[in-house]
């Protein structure tokens, strides 16, 4: 009876959805979401996917680079993650019927119409710039949307460190430093500790 009690209890688990989107474009999105995936599945040993919830084609570029090839089909892998190119609802629930533990998505950048889909995560992670040509976009965003969204985690590895405690002096916002990492596939000790802290705090 408790065998098939702890069964059932394991085939009903969902797996985490964890959303990444970028305040704007070139801010660091993807590199920071494929650095979250290798921490997930290299480090935790949690059986990752990453989903690329737009169209910006970097999915494609990264599996050429990668694996040498670039094929029809939608999923790759690289190390322990899965990747899915160009993925939306019907790859979503593809990946949801398989024995996966996290599920991140890529949303690119978010004010494309995809803010909807990005609050549907259970986890949310804005990634934006403090250098001089995005920090008003940054500013903008966050002044849009700073009521009612105390579970939005903003982050940023470019830019001025002054700005950034400056967006710390406003109430209920904080902004996370990304520790700079050339190699997004490379988990170091300063990075497990980062995610560490922000993955389960």
């Amino acid at each position: 009876m408790e065998k098939k009690r702890i069964q059932r209890t394991l085939s009903e688990k969902k797996p985490r959805l964890i959303g990444i989107g970028g305040i704007g474009h070139s801010v660091g999105c993807t590199h920071f979401a494929i650095m979250m995936a290798n921490y997930l599945a290299g480090f935790r040993r949690r059986a990752t996917v990453l989903l690329e919830w737009n169209r910006s084609g970097d999915f494609g570029r990264l599996e050429k680079v990668c694996t040498g090839i670039n094929r029809e089909e939608k999923r790759f892998r690289v190390l322990d993650v899965q990747y899915w190119k160009t993925a939306g609802m019907k790859e979503l629930t593809e990946v949801l019927g398989n024995d996966v533990d996290e599920i991140l998505i890529d949303f690119g950048a978010v004010d494309e119409g995809l803010m909807p889909e990005l609050l549907r995560c259970e986890k949310q992670f804005l990634v934006g710039s403090f250098s001089e040509w995005q920090e008003m976009r940054f500013r903008e965003f966050v002044r849009e949307n700073e009521n009612g969204k105390r579970s939005w985690n903003y982050l940023a590895v470019f830019g001025s460190e002054e700005t950034r405690k400056e967006f710390r002096r406003r109430p209920g916002v904080s902004v996370g430093r990304i520790p700079f990492s050339a190699d997004a596939f490379s988990v170091t000790k300063e990075c497990c500790s980062f995610f560490q802290q922000l993955i389960d705090g």
